[in-house]
C-alpha cells in the first residue's frame, strides 16, 4: 500500500474486501462474488450517503460509483439494506465482474521483488487462490489491515473532497448509524419556539421532529447547533437535502438567541457559513427551498 500508485481506491477496497472474506470463512478459494458484495457495502455508503466522489477529476467517475448511484437511482433506496434481493445480487455480480477488469491483476503492481503476493488469481476464474500464510496474516493483523487501508483510503479521497469534514469517519464506517435525536427535542422545545422551522407552521397537538439543518450525512456529527424543530412534512421533504440559504441565515440568528439565552453552541456563525459552502463546493446533491 504504501508503495501503490495513489490513482484509485480499488486497492485499499481489495484489502479490506481480503480481510473480511477472510475473518468470514477459512477457504483458501475466495468467490469472486464474495469480494464483490463487500465492495458494494464499502462503497455505498461513501457514494449514496455521504456523497463523497471516488476521483480527483470532475467529470471521470470510478466505475464502481456509477454502478452503485445507477442501482440506488433505479431502487430508489438510500439504504444498501433496503435493496430487493435481485438488485443486490446484480449489484454483487456487477462488482465481481469489476475486479476481473482493473482491480485484482493490478493490486500486486507495485509490490517490492522480495514480498510474497498476497493472493493469485488467473483471468479467466472466478476465484482468487489464497494460501494458508496470508489467509493467517491476514486474520491476525486484520484489525491493522484495515486501519491502513481506511488511511490510504481517506488520504485519497482528501484530494478529491477537499472541503467535506469527517472522511476519516465516513471511509471507516459500514453503515450510517446516527445517534437518537431525543435528547435534544426537550431542549428545543423548551428554549425555541414551537413551530416548524421551515414551513413556521404552529406544531399544536402534533409532536414535532428534529431535524439537522446541514444534513448530517455531510457533518457527520450530532451538534444542537445544526438542529431544529420542524414538522413531519417539510422533515421528509427535505430530506438529505441542502436548504436555500435563507435557512443558514435563519439558523444563525436563531443560535445567536439561544447563545444570548446562555446555551454554549461551541461554533462561530463564520464556521457554520463555512460548513454550508463547503457542502455546495462538493456538489452535495440537491437543495431544497422550502
Amino acid at each position: 500500500m504504501r508503495h501503490a500508485a495513489k490513482s484509485a481506491t480499488y486497492k485499499p477496497a481489495l484489502l479490506k474486501a481480503l480481510v473480511r472474506c477472510c475473518r468470514q470463512s477459512d477457504a483458501r478459494a475466495i468467490p469472486l462474488i464474495s469480494i464483490g458484495r463487500e465492495f458494494s457495502k464499502l462503497y455505498w455508503n461513501q457514494t449514496v450517503v455521504y456523497h463523497l466522489r471516488q476521483a480527483a477529476s470532475l467529470t471521470k467517475e470510478a466505475e464502481a460509483v456509477k454502478l452503485i448511484r445507477k442501482m440506488a437511482e433505479q431502487s430508489k433506496t438510500r439504504e444498501i439494506s433496503g435493496l430487493p434481493a435481485s438488485a443486490r445480487e446484480k449489484l454483487d455480480a456487477k462488482m465481481a465482474r469489476l475486479l476481473t477488469i482493473n482491480v485484482l491483476a493490478a493490486f500486486h503492481t507495485s509490490k517490492p521483488v522480495d514480498m510474497p503476493m498476497l493472493y493469485e488469481w488467473k483471468p479467466g476464474c472466478d476465484s482468487v487462490r489464497i494460501s494458508s500464510s496470508s489467509h493467517a496474516f491476514l486474520i491476525q493483523h486484520a484489525q491493522a489491515l484495515e486501519l491502513i487501508a481506511n488511511f490510504y483510503w481517506a488520504e485519497f479521497l482528501e484530494n478529491c473532497n477537499r472541503l467535506a469534514p469527517r472522511i476519516v469517519q465516513k471511509v471507516a464506517r459500514d453503515a450510517a448509524r446516527r445517534g437518537s435525536l431525543a435528547k435534544y427535542l426537550k431542549i428545543l422545545m423548551n428554549e425555541t419556539a414551537l413551530h416548524c422551522f421551515y414551513c413556521e407552521g404552529l406544531f399544536g397537538e402534533k409532536t414535532p421532529t428534529v431535524d439537522h439543518v446541514i444534513p448530517w450525512s455531510f457533518l457527520l456529527e450530532e451538534g444542537l447547533w445544526d438542529l431544529v424543530l420542524a414538522c413531519a412534512k417539510c422533515n421528509g421533504a427535505k430530506s438529505d437535502l441542502l436548504p436555500s440559504r435563507n435557512f443558514i441565515d435563519k439558523l444563525i440568528d436563531r443560535n445567536r438567541k439561544l447563545s444570548t439565552a446562555g446555551i454554549s453552541l461551541g461554533i462561530s456563525d463564520v464556521e457554520i457559513t463555512r460548513l454550508y459552502e463547503a457542502a455546495i463546493s462538493v456538489e452535495w446533491p440537491g437543495f431544497w427551498h422550502g
